[in-house]
């Protein structure tokens, strides 16, 4: 009977590899904190070195061996930390919130609405058309420029009075101020 071959990879490992085990298994145990993951880890780094086709070029083995095991407890350490995700509870109806405005935001909208449409409406008119065809209508300033005739900048500064009127006329005032002053009467004129 002849006795089993004994494989290069099998005398390597048993000649540089298996020598140091106490220190791999003291080196995990300081990194896992745990002696049984420790030794899963130690046995899963010596089943990766049988896989490697470049184990007969490693020049230093046990500092090899011991890099392989830090990364496998990090990658332990990094699986434990996933977190698994439950399913929520079921909600009834009558726990989700209502979006739906109520009466009194909905009569303060219209209302608001109404007073921002007023204050359009008494805008001057050239300043309307402006601010109405580019805020609303979304028209380009080039193409309502050239439909009225007139430049770009002549457009932009109509545009910027409206906005300026508009901003006013919605700010709430002081009411000891009745009449408007006379750089912003001259303005509604325009």
């Amino acid at each position: 009977m002849t006795a089993p071959q004994v494989r290069p990879i099998d005398r390597w490992f048993v000649d540089e590899v298996l020598p140091h085990e106490r220190a791999y298994l003291a080196y995990a145990r300081r990194t896992v904190r745990n002696d049984e993951e420790a030794g899963d880890i130690v046995q899963d780094v010596y089943a990766k070195l049988f896989t490697l086709d470049g184990w007969s070029a490693i020049a230093n083995p046990p500092g090899y061996v011991m890099r392989m095991i830090h990364n496998q407890a990090i990658e332990r350490i990094r699986q434990a930390r996933v977190v698994t995700m439950q399913p929520l509870p079921e909600l009834s109806l009558h726990e989700v919130a209502d979006d739906t405005p109520d009466s009194f935001r909905t009569v303060a909208a219209r209302m608001q609405m109404a007073h921002v449409q007023k204050a359009i409406a008494t805008l001057p008119e050239r300043c309307r058309i402006a601010l109405v065809r580019r805020r609303f209508a979304e028209e380009t300033p080039r193409e309502i420029a050239s439909d009225l005739g007139i430049s770009v900048s002549t457009f932009e500064k109509r545009l910027a009075r409206a906005v300026e009127l508009l901003t006013h006329a919605l700010t709430p005032q002081d009411r000891t101020c009745e009449a408007p002053s006379e750089d912003m009467r001259e303005k509604m004129l325009l």
